[in-house]
């Protein structure tokens, strides 16, 4: 969980109010720069990741070129379907020069020393010498319909509705997620945006910490500084116009159990010492967490708009992957509780790359979020530090911590085991695995924390608001004509 400290100001914390998702996917614009921002993507390819995908493959490469995609294996998909996923959608949009990677048949020696073919299958804590462990954190994530079941295949019409070229997922031949992450890397400058777990980017940078310099900036949709789940807090006596999500009720989004782990986000939940590696790298990170995100929520408004406004092929596919999401929604709340997380976060880093040439653009501005610098780190472990209660290996049972980590330092204290783990849920039933904290060492970073309201209405609509109309614009740019259907398994 992210934890931000009031006495120190550091991190880029990007504040964002509600701003609607139809716009965002992508436009060609006319400004060209002489060297386009090259972009590395790491996702999980959950719905919202489909979105953030395509926004950015819309752009004019002469500006923003996305340049690799890695697929966090250790969180909302499974390797060979998300790879396959992403071929197709890069085919469909006339992509397949972009290397996908993912995972890898290596993995951590016992004296902490990371493998160049590590899987990324697990959470760093628990990652030896095999690819398989028994997923402590990945168990949030629901297994059958509406999890991994469905997401795997996009409820099952994926392979129905996207064309096929002549990439596929092979076990052993794929590329990995570190072959291509330092690849891309070492080629020249960089703009990272991390959608899913940390877990690969995290790997790369402790054993490559000679490439940090090629890396312009993280761009992170993560975490809850003080996040608050807005569903059903519409103020009292209001009207269905005046009626926007408010924050109430301290809670991150964690809705298989919020018992354990109250505040926690499921990016910063499936590897809280990958996160933390990334924080702590030394490489300028911006962070798009759920108190941005929760101001943008996919109303039914929005919703019918995209409806009627289905102009391109992928608008076509996006709308009918959010349609089942929808319709399996976990609850009857839909349109209350479910945000566009990584689109959002996709439109914020361009927009504020786009802005770069405005004295390096040091505030972060953009045309979507409120920005505002925080001094956060990510919680790793539950105090008290330094007593070993077996559910620590980076310490049970070892005469040198892993990674030289220090004894009784942060990382040394009980970890969270699961979702039930008895010791984060007390006689008293409220959730002990949360902690908010005030430490001298927290980092400055920037952080997005409320949407940018359309400036001409005094109470701006789905289409006006700034990032509603950005990705309004990408259902208007392409061709319905669909690409040729292949037959590929």
């Amino acid at each position: 969980m992210l934890m931000m400290s009031p006495t120190l100001r550091s991190l880029w914390f990007l504040s964002t109010t509600v701003v609607t998702i139809l716009g965002l996917l992508g436009q060609n614009l006319p400004c060209v720069l002489s060297s386009p921002h090259r972009i590395l993507v790491d996702t999980d390819v959950d719905t919202d990741d489909l979105f953030a995908l395509l926004y950015l493959l819309k752009l004019n490469r002469s500006e923003f070129d996305l340049v690799g995609i890695t697929l966090s294996a250790n969180a909302w998909t499974n390797a060979g379907h998300g790879v396959n996923h992403l071929y197709d959608l890069l085919h469909m949009m006339g992509r397949d020069d972009i290397p996908v990677g993912v995972g890898g048949e290596g993995g951590v020696l016992a004296d902490g020393t990371i493998l160049s073919d590590v899987g990324g299958y697990l959470p760093i804590i628990e990652q030896g010498m095999t690819t398989t462990g028994e997923c402590r954190y990945r168990q949030a994530i629901p297994k059958g319909s509406g999890g991994l079941l469905d997401i795997d295949s996009n409820y099952g019409f994926r392979k129905q509705f996207l064309p096929q070229g002549n990439r596929s997922y092979t076990p052993l031949r794929q590329p990995t997620a570190q072959k291509v992450i330092t690849d891309k890397v070492s080629e020249g400058p960089v703009t990272v945006i991390l959608i899913g777990s940390h877990t690969n980017f995290a790997l790369f940078m402790m054993s490559n910490p000679h490439l940090k310099h090629n890396i312009n900036h993280i761009y992170v949709m993560g975490g809850g500084v003080r996040s608050r789940n807005p569903t059903g807090c519409c103020p009292a006596n209001s009207t269905a116009a005046e009626c926007q999500p408010r924050q109430c009720g301290n809670r991150g989004n964690l809705f298989t159990d919020y018992t354990s782990n109250p505040y926690s986000e499921f990016n910063m939940f499936a590897d809280p010492f990958a996160a933390y590696q990334v924080f702590h790298s030394g490489v300028p990170v911006t962070l798009v967490p759920l108190d941005a995100t929760n101001t943008i929520p996919i109303n039914k408004k929005f919703f019918e708009t995209f409806e009627n406004n289905q102009r391109t092929y992928e608008a076509q596919y996006t709308f009918l992957s959010l349609k089942i999401a929808r319709d399996t929604w976990f609850d009857d709340e839909f349109y209350q509780s479910y945000f566009m997380w990584d689109s959002f976060t996709a439109g914020v880093a361009v927009s504020i790359m786009r802005n770069s040439g405005k004295n390096n653009n040091k505030n972060g501005e953009n045309d979507f979020a409120e920005m505002e610098y925080m001094n956060i780190t990510v919680v790793t472990s539950n105090k008290p530090y330094g007593k070993s209660d077996g559910s620590n290996p980076f310490f049970d049972k070892r005469r040198t911590p892993k990674f030289n980590l220090t004894l009784g330092g942060v990382h040394s204290g009980h970890v969270q085991m699961g979702l039930r783990d008895p010791f984060c849920i007390p006689k008293s039933g409220k959730g002990r695995c949360k902690v908010e904290i005030n430490l001298r060492n927290l980092l400055m970073k920037l952080s997005s924390t409320v949407l940018r309201e359309g400036i001409d209405t005094p109470i701006p609509t789905v289409e006006n608001r700034p990032f509603n109309k950005e990705i309004l614009k990408w259902r208007r740019l392409g061709s319905l004509k669909p690409p040729s259907i292949g037959n590929r398994l």
